[in-house]
């Protein structure tokens, strides 16, 4: 059966690698088993298999909010936990600005600025995946070179206060290229905008991500677990000293 599948998998287009799969938990598991059960196992020997245990866990959540702490304040680590980073989402296409949902992109026009060289061609990334995406909401071209920017501007964006920021938008006008057909031998032609296709304008919303939101979540969690943990510790510490204190009190004698 499982050999049926997987070949039924492959001829369905999709490739089913279970191995690969097996292998990449099997090195977690034992992973965590060597490095962390080979500390639980010299503390048990020491102080005690509930003790040993605690203290192993203690000293992981400690480290494992250390670790969230410095990816939240420094996000250099390509491998490191983090969220979505900023980018820009396409919220419509409209015909002129003015029929936008959005009233701060119906003026932009009036009151926005020219996108300057680096931020256009983020958001014609953006706009080139959306237009061109087999089978996506806006889909209006087959390929990027099928149509050409016209004009890029965008109002908005700055800080209101530390936690707050003033909403970004961007409008993009594309306008469909003409046919050209290249020479023999030459370069192929620039693509230039036909004058008797429509003018669209793709309106763009800036979502700012969450670059430092999982990192925090886990730092405020494994604190959270090595405060448990330490609590926990020093009940049972009480415990044995109380159970111990109790051993050496002399036992009343009959008068």
């Amino acid at each position: 059966m499982g050999a049926l599948l997987m070949l039924a998998t492959e001829a369905g287009g999709v490739q089913l690698d279970l191995m690969g799969e097996l292998r990449g938990y099997a090195i977690v598991v034992f992973s965590v088993g060597l490095f962390c059960g080979s500390i639980y196992l010299i503390l048990a020997t020491d102080i005690g298999n509930r003790m040993g245990f605690m203290v192993s866990f203690a000293s992981l959540c400690g480290f494992l909010a250390m670790l969230g702490l410095i990816w939240f304040t420094n996000l250099t680590p390509l491998n490191a936990l983090h969220g979505p980073g900023p980018h820009w989402k396409v919220s419509e296409i409209v015909d002129n600005p003015s029929q936008a949902k959005i009233e701060a992109v119906r003026t932009i026009q009036q009151e926005g600025r020219k996108v300057d060289g680096a931020s256009q061609g983020e958001i014609k990334a953006t706009v080139d995946g959306a237009l061109t995406a087999e089978g996506g909401e806006f889909k209006l071209f087959q390929t990027a070179s099928d149509y050409v920017v016209i004009e890029a501007e965008e109002v908005g964006g700055g800080n209101l206060s530390f936690f707050r920021h003033r909403p970004h938008y961007a409008v993009m006008a594309v306008q469909a290229a003409k046919k050209l057909e290249a020479l023999p031998g030459a370069a192929p032609p620039l693509p230039t905008a036909d004058p008797s296709q429509p003018v669209k304008n793709v309106v763009l919303v800036r979502d700012l991500g969450a670059l430092r939101q999982p990192p925090i979540i886990m730092t405020i969690a494994f604190t959270i677990l090595f405060a448990i943990s330490l609590y926990v510790m020093h009940g049972m510490e009480r415990s044995a000293l109380k159970a111990k204190a109790a051993e050496l009190e002399p036992s009343p004698s009959p008068a």
